[in-house]
Formats: C-alpha cells, structure tokens, sequence
C-alpha cells in the first residue's frame, strides 16, 4: 500500500472523473461530449479542472476554441481507457457477463473476411461479446493507438509503432464486369482496353485510388470514372446492378451473384496486391486478457 501513498494522498481523483476525460477525448470537446445539456457541461469542466489540479497540468487547450484535451490530457485518457476497460472486464467477469472485444476494419473486410469467422471466434471466445466498427484505416491506427478498440484489420503496411500485427493475408485485384458488357473482354486486360467502361471506384484519395490514377497517367489512359463509393461493398453492388464495373479485391467474388458478372486481371496490376495483418495495441493486450486470446485466435 506504501507505493500508493501519493496517488491517494490528496482529493480530486476518481473513476467517474476519468470517465469523464475518456469521453470528452473520445467526442472531441466538453460540448460535444456532453450532448448540448448545460448542466452536464458545467460537470464536465468541474470534473476535469479537479483533475487538473489533483496533477498539476493544464489537460484542455483553453487557446483553442472549443476547448481541446492537452497532449497531457490526451496521455491520462489514453492510460485510463486502459485501466477503466480492465476493470469493466473484472466486473463483467464477476458477474458472469460477456467482456466487450471491439474489432475495427473496413466495411467490405467486416462483410467478406470477418463475418464469415464469427462462428470460430463465437465458439473459441464464449466470454466476449464482439463488437465491429466499420472504420478506415487511418481512423483504425489511431483507435488502436488511443484504446479506443482492441484489433484491427488492416494492410501491412500502415502498421507502425507502438502496434503490433499478425497474419499475412495476401490478396489481389480483379476488374469486375457485369456480363452485358464484357464483350470482346477476354484473358488478361490492358489498362487502355477498358478506357471506355462506366467504372465504380473508391472516394478520396486512398492509396489504391492514388496507384491507379498513376498507372492509367503513366500508360496515357484516360479512364471513365463514374461513380465514387465509400467501400468496396458498395462497389460491388454497383457491379451487381449491371451499370457499372468495378476494381475489387479478388476475394469478393465468393459473395456475388456469379452468374450476372465476369472478373478480369489487369496487366500493370501485380504492384498493387495487398497483405492484411490483424493489428493490436500490446499496451492494453497487457491489461485485457480477451485481447490476448482473440490474438491466438487470429494467429
């Protein structure tokens, strides 16, 4: 108990004020984070200013408008999303409840590759209950990094420090056709033999949107964009509705209406197959023993 006596020396920490800190990190703001009710936000501000001065540092922003966690208040919401996860395991253990296991991927990965799997992890994992976050990369490096979910699925490459990753699921490219327009379409295509198709494509600025556009400037190709989606799913049903064709990873054709399109490799497509790793904060795999087993799982 010695080593505790400066932790519980003075007043002004508690768990409900780390609560309070988790969700103004997680919404943003004390505003954001208390829904517009006025008296909810003077708790807040009380609750974190206690904080505040129970470590002697400033945890919001105030130059910055609405007031913004520190990087030292984002540091202790960090550590005690941590902690507060754990505990709430403790308790749902000693309750005879279910641990919350939040896995982060994208819409098409949750749909084709992590659906499919849920029977395995239901039977090997009876005391999570799982929940999936549809989320884009960078959101699912960031969430991981902070604590806010436990695994991730994400490319190999966009995995960096402090994480950790297993797995090394390779996949492909395939242009997706729907049969009433893939004549004269056969073997494998070159980019300037598809110029003229109505294609569905990713939003933004993604790295495989970015890689395409380079391989078509770089071939003087100059390709019909028509629709942009904000997944590979959505893709795929612009595919199945027969007006559209569309770049998706090879493995979708499992999910589609086989009789109703036609997949094609691309020549100058070999660079931009992907590896798909299942990423994870060691930090909190420390702290909740779910993440560890669900880490074997996937391994």
């Amino acid at each position: 108990m010695i080593m505790f006596e400066e932790l519980f020396g003075k007043a002004g920490l508690s768990l409900e004020r780390l609560q309070t800190l988790c969700e103004v990190a997680d919404k943003g703001s004390i505003g954001e984070a208390a829904k517009g009710d006025p008296n909810r936000q003077t708790q807040f501000s009380r609750q974190i200013g206690e904080l505040e001065k129970y470590f002697g540092v400033d945890l919001l922003n105030r130059e910055s408008r609405p007031y913004r966690l520190s990087v030292e208040g984002r540091a202790l919401a960090n550590l005690s999303r941590g902690y507060l996860g754990s505990l709430s395991d403790f308790q749902a253990k000693c309750g005879d409840r279910p641990v919350k296991l939040v896995i982060g991927a994208g819409e098409s990965i949750i749909q084709w590759l992590l659906m499919p799997m849920l029977g395995h992890l239901s039977r090997e994992l009876p005391e999570a209950s799982i929940s999936m976050r549809n989320l884009r990369t960078s959101n699912i490096i960031e969430n991981l990094t902070d604590g806010k979910i436990d695994l991730g699925m994400v490319r190999k490459t966009a995995v960096a420090t402090p994480l950790k990753s297993i797995g090394q699921w390779e996949y492909g490219y395939r242009l997706f056709v729907p049969k009433k327009m893939r004549a004269k379409l056969s073997g494998k295509l070159k980019l300037d033999e598809i110029a003229s198709l109505p294609l569905a494509v990713m939003e933004g600025e993604g790295q495989f949107r970015r890689q395409l556009i380079a391989l078509a400037k770089d071939q003087g190709v100059d390709l019909e964009l028509r629709l942009e989606c904000s997944s590979y799913s959505q893709i795929a049903a612009a595919v199945q509705s027969r007006y559209y064709c569309g770049f998706l990873p090879h493995f979708a054709s499992k999910y589609l209406d086989e009789g109703s399109f036609s997949s094609f490799e691309v020549s100058g497509f070999e660079g931009l197959r992907r590896e798909l790793v299942v990423a994870w904060n060691p930090k909190k795999e420390e702290l909740r023993p779910a993440i560890e087993k669900a880490v074997r799982l996937f391994r």
